[in-house]
């Protein structure tokens, strides 16, 4: 029997090669709603554990309440341990307020999605052993943070999240009243369309006070509304049970608070982005508006606050609003040097092809999943340029026609998402090519692929014999 050779002490260099501590100072976190179990690397470990924690725990990992001051604790112990980036799991909410503070205690942190630590093999299931395979991950620099804007852009999008949920709230306030109103059979909504305005308004207001008189309620209608206050009259005849009026008169108060809460947001919204304005940056020449401003919109002039942030005016880029060019700035900020190129950001947002190849076959080339604010504002953007006169709305409707209607939009929505990122960098012009141009360019691109296949088939042909149709 063939004597088994003695296993060698020395480590397998292509493991070792890629296996390489690119963090070595870094620390993992699980994130609990009661507690944070923190880990460390075990060679930066010099104090003993401490007098609290489990006699089961290593020394390098300890348990911290979820309190302020419990925070302040784990950065000294950081500190002692010269710990200079942090690594943590993006569950839900949890990790923003740790994000922020330790941040702003000088640490590097990583706010990382929890799926990348979960592809990992022998991954553990409890909170004692997450917190290792988290650092050690961090340590061998294969996990991806999360981007978060700056914190101008991250304020900023926050108020601008309230304000959207208070004027969700004032739809559903309205949605009651026009429950209410149905449910007593007061059939306002079939000759008043719109219960918001000025009308409606008046209206449901004198009906909350407890006016019952139809033909005199009738006369608060605005004199250019085309149904008669006969016709109104006739309308407001209805049962009038009180627990229905019940359900009417608060819905009125709770609509003109909501309203109150949407004006002062955005006045708070307004001063916030003049603090946010780049020095030295010249306002635009005032232009005029192609459509009427609603009744939800911001009460500022957009465009000349957004230039100031921006730099640019990115409503000068074919397909972009006013309220288009706000969501893309509230979700990936005005700093551009996270990604590498252009691509990159079109990538992070979920427009870029996603191709899966096996055995040398693309199987599918979707895009990645996912829900992201600006990706749905570039679409809705895109939406708009498929009958446009311009270069973006040529490209458009030739994607439509070789691929589809859904796919021809996420594709023009990825254009523009380059475009813009573009844009925002220093020293990058837009110039807008015209319809006829782009037709141009688009002929002879098919020329020169025909002749390009009519070479490889041995075949000369001329530029007559090219019949040009575009692709």
């Amino acid at each position: 029997m063939p004597r088994r050779k003695p296993a060698s002490s020395r480590p397998d260099p292509a493991p070792a090669a890629l296996l390489q501590t690119l963090n070595p100072p870094a620390a993992g976190i699980d994130i609990g709603a009661t507690a944070f179990w923190v880990c460390v690397p075990p060679s930066a470990v010099a104090s003993p554990a401490a007098p609290s924690a489990p006699a089961v725990l290593p020394p390098h990992v300890r348990r911290f309440g979820s309190f302020t001051a419990a925070l302040y604790a784990m950065a000294a112990w950081w500190r002692q341990c010269q710990v200079t980036t942090v690594t943590m799991a993006s569950t839900g909410v949890y990790g923003i307020p740790l994000d922020d503070r330790l941040a702003s205690a000088g640490f590097q942190v990583l706010l990382v999605d929890p799926r990348q630590g979960q592809r990992a093999p022998n991954r553990p299931t409890t909170d004692v052993h997450d917190c290792p395979g988290i650092q050690r991950l961090h340590r061998l620099g294969v996990l991806t943070a999360a981007l978060r804007p700056e914190e101008p852009s991250r304020v900023w999008r926050a108020s601008q999240r309230h304000r959207a949920t208070l004027i969700e709230d004032a739809g559903r306030h309205l949605q009651r009243r026009e429950q209410a109103l149905e449910q007593m059979h007061v059939t306002l909504p079939a000759v008043v369309s719109d219960l918001t305005g000025l009308t409606g308004m008046s209206i449901l207001r004198a009906l909350g006070r407890g006016e019952r008189d139809a033909k005199a309620v009738a006369t608060l209608r605005d004199q250019r509304w085309k149904a008669s206050a006969a016709t109104i009259a006739r309308a407001l005849h209805g049962t009038w049970q009180p627990e229905h009026l019940f359900a009417l008169q608060p819905s009125l108060a709770l609509d003109d608070d909501s309203h109150e809460q949407s004006r002062a947001c955005a006045r708070v919204i307004a001063a916030h982005l003049q603090g946010m304005a780049l020095p030295e940056v010249p306002p635009l020449a005032p232009q005029r508006r192609g459509r009427r401003r609603t009744a939800n919109a911001v009460t500022v002039d957009a465009r000349q606050r957004l230039h100031p942030v921006a730099g640019v005016d990115l409503t000068a880029s074919e397909g972009m609003e006013e309220r288009t060019a706000r969501v893309v700035l509230r979700a990936i900020g005005t700093d551009m040097s996270r990604w590498p190129r252009e691509k990159h950001c079109g990538s992070w947002l979920g427009l870029a092809p996603n191709p899966k190849k096996s055995g040398g076959r693309v199987k599918s080339s979707a895009t990645r999943p996912g829900v992201h604010r600006a990706a749905q504002a570039w679409r809705l953007a895109a939406q708009h340029l498929q009958r446009a006169p311009s270069a973006l709305g040529a490209f458009c409707r030739r994607m439509a026609a070789r691929r589809g209607r859904a796919q021809a939009i996420t594709a023009t929505a990825y254009t523009l998402a380059r475009l813009i990122s573009a844009r925002l960098k220093p020293g990058m012009a837009y110039v807008a090519q015209g319809l006829e141009a782009s037709e141009t360019a688009s002929r002879e691109r098919v020329v020169r692929q025909r002749k390009r296949k009519a070479a490889a088939l041995g075949l000369g042909i001329g530029e007559r014999d090219v019949v040009a149709q575009p692709s």
